[in-house]
């Protein structure tokens, strides 16, 4: 409840800066500064190539307590996505991504395994209520909404070295809101949404799971350093509901995970834009439940065409 708290003061700091008078690129500063964004003012699409490496240091246990991988243990997963965002007129647009997963385990006496499959495909729209100074004295305002389908591998289906895992099987819907303030050479963008998972059968317990219903919470801020390069800082909450089986709370299966880094993007020309970033969790006790800790390195580049 505290993290959140402070997510809505940072906010309320940002919407407090006198709004002044928007150049022309204050609606394209934040476009591009993190991940898939949005399209620019004048762009009728866009498409991109999104790579990550994302390497597991340890885990938090259900009490939240910080536990490092022993020498025994490493995981290592490249995840690639391509995503396109499609305009529909001036505030209705179309996205969808399509990830895949190259995992690598190596666990005590089982050696070494690697495994490459298709992840969970999304796709989605995002409608603009409002865009960045269309009314003087009021932040941009969007809305989100996806469906993820599950085409990746599940856990039941998974190798005995793990390293296959790249989907929990289940459809999810998720609705969500993004609010953002430009003041040049500044932006603040909060994006909150809320996840809801179907319940799917797991033939090796024999049992209908549900996941929890998740929140999540991504506050950036950034600032144009010179003309299109963007510095940005990412944080991010996320926290799901206990699991199900059968209609049954699963005890201590509620989750955690809270990060943050930077972000980096560079618009050397009209329509190219390349990316990087970095995102990390606070490896202490307290500050994860359920969930591994892991370091994440990306780099992407994006086209959009006008």
């Amino acid at each position: 409840m505290s993290r959140a708290v402070a997510f809505a003061l940072v906010l309320a700091a940002g919407l407090a800066l006198p709004a002044g008078r928007a150049r022309g690129a204050a609606c394209c500063m934040s476009a591009t500064a993190t991940g898939q964004g949005r399209l620019l003012a004048w762009e009728r699409f866009a498409v991109g190539l999104r790579t990550s490496v994302i390497g597991g240091v340890g885990s938090w246990d259900a009490d939240g307590n910080w536990h490092e991988y022993s020498r025994d243990y490493a995981e290592v997963d490249w995840r690639s996505e391509v995503w396109t965002i499609i305009g529909l007129g001036r505030r209705l647009s179309l996205y969808g991504r399509l990830p895949w997963i190259v995992g690598y385990r190596r666990a005590g006496n089982l050696g070494d395994n690697v495994s490459a499959n298709l992840a969970d495909v999304q796709a989605g729209a995002r409608f603009q209520l409002l865009d960045i100074g269309e009314y003087r004295w009021l932040p941009a305002l969007a809305l989100t909404f996806a469906t993820t389908f599950p085409t990746g591998r599940t856990v039941d289906a998974a190798d005995i070295g793990g390293s296959g895992v790249t989907s929990r099987g289940a459809w999810v819907f998720s609705f969500g809101a993004i609010v953002e303030k430009t003041y040049m050479p500044w932006f603040v963008r909060l994006a909150a949404g809320v996840s809801v998972p179907l319940a799917r059968e797991r033939p090796d317990l024999g049992v209908s799971q549900r996941f929890g219903v998740g929140l999540q919470l991504a506050l950036v801020g950034g600032v144009e350093l010179v003309e299109r390069l963007v510095l940005s800082l990412v944080t991010r909450l996320t926290y799901e509901d206990a699991i199900r089986r059968d209609g049954a709370v699963v005890p201590n299966s509620t989750r955690t995970d809270f990060g943050f880094g930077p972000a980096l993007s560079w618009r050397f020309d009209p329509h190219w834009t390349l990316q990087a970033g970095l995102d990390t969790g606070l490896f202490v006790s307290g500050l994860g439940d359920n969930t591994s800790g892991r370091v994440t390195g990306v780099l992407g580049a994006r086209y959009g065409f006008f």
